[in-house]
């Protein structure tokens, strides 16, 4: 049986950025200006940072090696999400806690070792807040930890400065290794078994053969003129999902900018794209329509009236229309808003993407039916083999199932996800790496365009 000899780990970059968003929303900055911007969200250094990410390889006995890419999403550490994720920390983690477990492992299933990977657990020092020492008493003195003592006696006297203690304890790695890990061992399992990876999920979760190609999502980024005309001349399923970072001059102050956009967009749609081009639009607010309305659903019911006016006859999709402290107020929001735009006879979608993390963030909105639509943010989810059980979840539960991701992914991950969405037939896949549009479509498509040939030549032969 095919083992794996050796874990490969060298540093790697992403296609984008890790931004902070809390920081840009709450304070516009020049794109110039962000690379050195102070961050408010912890774990960045600056507003904007090149993505890290990390390749890890497993070499197989045969001699041969399989890739896959650990990076994270952009708007890391936001909304329940891991921190930025860290090269040098993702390589230490690799060497010290996965390759140990994976040095010498027969190849079996990927589901069976994948999970195996996803449950690990490392140890790490954290900082933890401690409660001031003010009122007291003396008992309470002489049963405290010394530490803790000296650790509160410290901080508590710089003024408004909370005392805190390092402690070591233990958790899951991160996310993003977990994702790159993964990708390594599907690769593996398919050059093992002489399939392609989309073969192995499809067989694994016994679902049907690949057959047809998914429809493909687009994102613009800031450019959300000109790269609208790249996706609708190249006739993408899904557009245009744009950065909203500068709600001011990106949406307006009551959202009548956005209003406009979109009835721009329908008519270069038109002119660009003719009448048998008939595209979802998809707007990405990032939680905007919760700040101008200062989270008034009825106000936000408006709003989403107003843009769903401006865009037919084409269907429209918003994706985190209120962006909300916790999971149970975000899953009370979006099933409340859905209430009023049934209502109200409305057409528009609802897509969830923040505090749907997990695998069991997402079945959570899917059991409370707190969602049309939910972005499967396949970084956030961790090993590969969680982002498939969210698709059938989605499917299951009859909410539609994006299968995501993040523009600061790489051109592996990004081939990763194209097998996944071959074998579990989401509604809709996300074009990715990168924020070119040109790019992401291609990758996406031709991957496709790909494996489906060759699944269907192998099945001629046999």
């Amino acid at each position: 049986m095919t083992c794996i000899t050796q874990v490969l780990a060298v540093p790697a970059t992403g296609a984008y950025y890790y931004e902070d968003l809390s920081a840009l929303q709450a304070n516009p900055t020049p794109l110039a200006e962000q690379y050195s911007a102070t961050p408010v969200t912890p774990g960045f250094r600056r507003v904007r940072e090149v993505a890290e990410a990390v390749s890890v390889g497993l070499v197989l006995d045969s001699g041969e090696v399989a890739w896959g890419d650990c990076v994270a999403v952009a708007y890391s550490g936001k909304a329940g999400r891991d921190p930025v994720f860290r090269t040098g920390k993702g390589l230490s983690t690799i060497r010290q806690v996965v390759a140990p477990v994976l040095q010498g492992r027969e190849i079996t299933t990927f589901r069976q070792i994948a999970e195996e990977v996803d449950g690990l657990l490392e140890s790490v020092e954290v900082i933890k807040p401690l409660p001031r020492p003010t009122g007291m008493t003396r008992r309470d003195l002489l049963m405290a930890p010394a530490r803790l003592w000296r650790a509160a006696q410290r901080q508590g006297a710089e003024e408004g400065i909370a005392p805190t203690e390092r402690v070591t304890v233990e958790r899951r790695l991160h996310t993003a290794v977990r994702y790159g890990v993964s990708q390594a061992l599907l690769r593996v399992v398919a050059l093992t078994r002489g399939v392609t990876m989309a073969e192995v999920i499809a067989e694994e979760w016994g679902l049907p053969l690949p057959d047809a190609p998914v429809p493909i999502h687009a994102q613009s980024g800031s450019e959300r003129y000109h790269n609208a005309d790249k996706m609708i001349v190249r006739r993408v399923a899904s557009l245009p999902h744009a950065l909203v970072d500068d709600i001011p001059e990106q949406l307006g102050e009551d959202g009548a900018k956005l209003t406009r956009y979109v009835r721009w967009l329908k008519e270069r749609i038109q002119e660009l794209g003719g009448a048998d081009y008939q595209p979802t639009i998809h707007l990405y607010v990032h939680g905007a329509l919760g700040q101008i309305c200062q989270n008034d659903l009825g106000r936000v019911l408006g709003e989403l009236y107003a843009l769903e006016s401006a865009a037919q006859p084409y269907p429209l999709r918003v994706e985190s229309t209120v962006i909300m402290e916790s999971q149970e107020a975000q899953i009370k929001a979006i099933k409340t808003l859905r209430e009023y735009v049934r209502f109200r006879k409305m057409n528009v979608q609802l897509v969830v993407d923040e505090w749907a993390n997990t695998l069991d963030d997402i079945r959570a909105f899917v059991d409370a039916q707190a969602a049309d639509v939910i972005q499967i943010k396949m970084p956030d989810l961790g090993s590969v083999h969680n982002s498939v059980e969210a698709v059938l979840a989605c499917k299951a539960g009859g909410i539609g199932a994006f299968l995501g991701g993040s523009c600061a992914e790489t051109d592996l991950s990004a081939k990763v996800a194209v097998h996944v969405a071959l074998a579990t037939r989401p509604d809709i896949i996300m074009a990715k790496p990168g924020m070119g549009v040109d790019e992401g479509i291609m990758l996406v498509q031709n991957e496709m365009a790909r494996t489906l040939a060759w699944i269907q030549e192998c099945a001629k032969r046999s």
